[in-house]
């Protein structure tokens, strides 16, 4: 995708590796953008992108409601 490319690019030497910052970098640029740049980055993109990033969002959107089943519901048991 072009975008993440530019976006890289643009802050390639302000990575180190950590995911931290990477979520914070992505956070903020997208925390910037209307409604209609973020439809007009995903109209931009290619079938197989667009697949990739539904994909993902749904797997960590499916993760985190196990998860949080997980720790509503009480524990077994146990004699």
């Amino acid at each position: 995708m072009r975008f993440i490319d530019e976006v890289y690019n643009m802050y390639k030497g302000h990575f180190n590796g950590s995911e931290e910052d990477i979520v914070a970098i992505v956070v903020g640029i997208l925390a910037e953008q209307s409604r209609e740049d973020l439809l007009r980055l995903v109209s931009d993109m290619e079938e197989e992108e667009l697949f990739q990033m539904l994909a993902t969002y749904m797997i960590e959107v499916m993760k985190r409601k196990v998860a949080m089943e997980d720790e509503q519901s009480p524990s077994p048991l146990v004699h």
